[in-house]
């Protein structure tokens, strides 16, 4: 008998209400959804990319090594 193919599933689409309701996210990231769910969703990516480029760097800064 020939073995089937393994489907690969997609993970699911993130949301705003899927991270308020995750009990595994921060309060801090909660707050910011909230408070930034109602933005630009494009003005807001940018703004959580540039974010994170200072934090992964401060990060790096400290462990004296990359993140």
């Amino acid at each position: 008998m020939a073995e089937r193919p393994i489907r690969a599933v997609a993970p699911p689409v993130p949301t705003v209400a899927g991270l308020l309701a995750d009990p595994s996210a921060s309060f801090a990231v909660k707050a910011v959804a909230r408070q930034w769910g109602a933005r630009d969703c494009v003005d807001a990516a940018i703004d959580a990319r540039v974010l994170c480029e200072v934090f992964e760097a401060a990060a790096d800064r400290m462990t004296g090594g990359a993140s």
